[in-house]
């Protein structure tokens, strides 16, 4: 038995050699750049074929939902307890159920719970963590918009999980502290390990202040979302470069402002052509709908089914607004009916108010500027509804300038970073017919860097093919329960868990 053991394993390594000499062969016949190495992955380990890898996988995921420590520690992060919230409204505090995460010294509180009916299956729950507005006030009033977002989009007749989530401060950036990246990470843990959430349906919405939220967490947390959606925020110089695999929904009233500079409406429309430029530079990816509404402000109907009245062409609004009486416009007709042509005015006045104000605003819009309108459904829960994450995505696009502070992990799908490597984009894409990787960094990349295997999308049974510039490299990635085991840790999600990685430079500079 032991001399058929080791007759096995010795036609195992047969087999890997022809195998690398075969694909050396085609690769020369095929004039490409050929360097006579083979990289191997976690060598401590023993080769699996493709069934035994995915077996470990899934013992290794049950393994982590039934980790007793792990649940424990959950546990003593997260109470839910009565409390009387002080607000602006009523009697001066309204009481509600809050489910309170300390993780690391820092606190995150939530309102919410569960929407609809179960599955007759019992199969896990969509998560819809939500943003409330306010910002830079007093406690009681950011905690008034706070209770305000607890049923918000939950009107909207969704079934899941809804969590609305307080800012984390009261200051301006309430809901992007650098705290709030790992409270985040950490929360989505708590639901999918202690409330049945599903990792592959978490989706993100806010509004006004919850809109500078999203704006700001999307991009560096996009490897968690299945989607997000933006409503009357403001995006503060972020890019969006990062969400090639989260799909967003920008929405703002045509006349929101807020200042001179800030410009909402006009930096929403304005993500329609970038997206749309990111889209046809990389060739996938960077899903989205911007929509403008007409004639509104600050405040419109994103919460439920209704038919809406939006821009048809909001790159074109954008291009308008480029014009340089075109705020002063809006102000103008602001003054007409007897405001002062204030921007904050123009922004907050609520549309209904004034069915002329209204009309001349759309007539402005339709007319002056010559942009057609139509009508959609802005539900925001309805949009993110309708997609689920890829966590293992064939392609990638990681804008490292735009990573979370103090976030706990350091990958982003199947790529991986230390934190001081914040600058440079990298792209990297997997072939399955080929079993090929390919990663490009550009220039600007001021660090190493790490392929992950992630076992649901590169096939570690056979030779993995690395391609970087005129480099290729023949990899083979022995499975590792341990490095799966801690990935699982890591990430505190088991659909992000890789078998084993490989540096950058070891791909560079195999000798060393």
């Amino acid at each position: 038995m032991h001399k058929e053991v080791l007759s096995m394993k010795s036609l195992f390594r047969l087999f890997r050699l022809l195998n690398a000499v075969l694909l050396a062969c085609c690769l020369f016949l095929s004039g490409t750049a050929f360097a006579e190495v083979q990289l191997v992955v976690n060598p401590e380990a023993e080769p699996l074929s493709r069934e035994d890898t995915l077996s470990m996988v899934e013992k290794a995921t049950d393994a982590f939902y039934h980790n007793e420590a792990l649940l424990d520690e959950l546990r003593s992060e997260v109470t839910v307890a009565e409390e009387e919230i002080p607000v602006v409204d009523g009697d001066g505090s309204v009481k509600y159920t809050v489910l309170t995460l300390t993780h690391n010294g820092k606190t995150m509180r939530c309102l919410g719970g569960f929407l609809g009916e179960k599955s007759e299956d019992g199969g896990p729950w969509p998560l819809y963590l939500t943003l409330h507005g306010g910002g830079g006030a007093a406690p009681e009033f950011n905690n008034t918009q706070w209770v305000y977002m607890a049923d918000y989009y939950a009107d909207a007749g969704i079934t899941g999980l809804y969590m609305a989530c307080r800012g984390i401060s009261d200051t301006w950036d309430l809901h992007f502290q650098e705290d709030t990246y790992a409270l985040l990470d950490r929360l989505i843990e708590a639901m999918v390990l202690l409330y049945n959430a599903d990792p592959d349906r978490v989706y993100l919405l806010g509004f006004s202040a919850g809109g500078d939220g999203v704006y700001q967490i999307s991009p560096r947390l996009a490897d968690r979302f299945a989607a997000v959606n933006m409503s009357s925020g403001h995006p503060n110089g972020v890019s969006l470069l990062n969400l090639a695999n989260c799909p967003i929904c920008l929405q703002a009233g045509v006349r929101d402002f807020y200042s001179d500079t800030a410009m909402r409406s006009v930096r929403a429309a304005e993500f329609d052509k970038i997206l749309s430029d990111y889209h046809a530079k990389y060739g996938f990816g960077y899903r989205h709908r911007v929509f403008i509404h007409v004639p509104a402000g600050h405040n419109y109907v994103d919460y439920e089914d209704c038919e809406s009245t939006v821009l048809k062409d909001p790159e074109a609004f954008a291009a308008c607004a480029r014009q340089p009486d075109f705020l002063d416009r809006f102000l103008d007709i602001l003054e007409k009916y007897g405001a002062d042509p204030d921007v904050i005015t123009l922004s907050y006045t609520q549309a209904g108010a004034s069915q002329a104000f209204d009309q001349d605003c759309t007539d402005f819009v339709t007319k002056e500027l010559g942009l057609e309108t139509e009508t959609d459904n802005t539900n925001a829960t309805a949009y993110v509804s309708r997609f689920t994450r890829d966590p293992a995505p064939a392609n990638l696009v990681w804008d490292l300038s735009t990573r979370a502070p103090k976030r706990e992990k350091n990958s982003f799908y199947w790529l991986e970073a230390a934190a001081e490597v914040n600058r440079g984009v990298i792209t990297a894409s997997y072939d399955a017919e080929t079993n090929t990787i390919t990663v490009e960094p550009d220039a600007d990349v001021n660090g190493d860097f790490a392929i992950l295997f992630h076992p649901a999308l590169v096939d570690v049974s056979r030779p993995v093919t690395v391609r970087t510039g005129d480099i290729i490299r023949l990899v083979q990635v022995n499975p590792s329960r341990e490095y799966l085991e801690a990935s699982m840790l890591e990430t505190g999600d088991p659909e992000m868990a890789c078998v084993g990685k490989i540096l950058y430079s070891e791909i560079l500079h195999p000798e060393n």
